[in-house]
């Protein structure tokens, strides 16, 4: 039988997701060895971790709202409370192999509305374009002293924001082919640059709002945060960035954790133990933190019901 490109690349994935989970456990298991013995000398602070747990939902709220937007230019509206169910229930798919689920999930819940499925997809596959690309300029900038190449990280964020500029002409485009290699046929219509623009505030702001959280989650968790805002924000974001690139690795588990650990020993904010710790224990909290709002939605059962004849 002749593989298609999209099976040859799906097997691609696959190949790579084994081979990075099987490095990125191992990792880990290093990591807890490290860990274990740090554990008897822990006192949570959890007026900090509730303080970073708010910040966190905030950029949640933030990243609905840019969905949101870009759903517009498809000639869809939806209230946010029913998008942010949307949004979360969704979201559950990425903590299985395989990057499609999402957008699979968010679908099929969009056609439970009565609105287009390609639509839903088509515009979170171009809000995640838009994160990744603010995501990457904020790491050039907050971790300029990690790379250490200040007059590259300038023409670097200043590309970044070309980008932007000119994203509503090779975004549509662009989303069309990533949406042929998940194996989702996405057309999308001209979508407007106000809508662009106002979902790359909202993601830049959602970053920083991670970072802040995070430094705040690691001074609940080790009882200190020292070290700058912007170390914080690089190492997160840049840590978030790799796991979410991985292409079946669900949820970035592994690559993540490793990444997070790495970056924070390299920036001094933390020893080799407590960065370990703080990694695996983010991990756990953000986990929480996403699947508490997805089990209330399933909870309450608030899905629209077909209208009766």
């Amino acid at each position: 039988m002749e593989l298609t490109g999209r099976k040859l690349f799906k097997i691609a994935q696959w190949i790579f997701a084994a081979a990075v989970l099987f490095f990125a456990a191992r990792a880990l298991a290093t990591q807890w060895t490290t860990v274990e013995p740090r554990l008897s000398h822990i006192q949570i602070h959890w007026e900090w971790i509730t303080l970073a747990t708010s910040f966190v939902l905030l950029s949640y709220l933030l990243l609905i709202e840019g969905w949101r937007r870009i759903l517009g230019a498809w000639d869809s509206h939806l209230p946010f409370s029913h998008a942010a169910r949307i949004w979360f229930l969704s979201n559950l798919g990425k903590y299985v192999p395989g990057n499609i689920w999402s957008l699979t999930a968010m679908g099929v819940m969009a056609r439970e509305r009565g609105m287009s499925g390609l639509a839903a997809a088509g515009s979170s596959v171009i809000m995640q374009m838009v994160s990744l690309a603010t995501g990457t300029a904020i790491v050039m900038v907050t971790g300029a002293k990690l790379l250490g190449q200040p007059l590259l990280v300038g023409a670097s964020v200043l590309l970044l924001l070309a980008i932007l500029l000119s994203a509503p002409r090779f975004l549509p485009p662009l989303a069309q082919w990533i949406g042929g290699l998940i194996g989702k046929d996405i057309a999308p219509p001209e979508v407007p640059a106000t809508s662009i623009w106002t979902a790359a505030i909202a993601s830049t702001l959602s970053w920083l709002f991670y970072g802040i959280a995070f430094q705040l989650f690691v001074g609940g968790v080790l009882g200190v945060s020292s070290g700058e805002i912007s170390s914080y924000i690089a190492v997160y974001t840049a840590a978030y960035i790799l796991g979410f690139i991985s292409p079946i690795a669900p949820a970035g588990l592994g690559v993540r954790e490793v990444t997070l650990a790495a970056f924070m020993t390299q920036l001094g904010l933390a020893n080799e133990a407590d960065a370990a710790l703080v990694a695996i224990a983010a991990r756990l909290w953000l986990t929480i933190v996403e699947l508490v709002p997805s089990g209330l939605y399933v909870a309450t059962r608030t899905r629209r019901k077909p209208l009766q004849n």
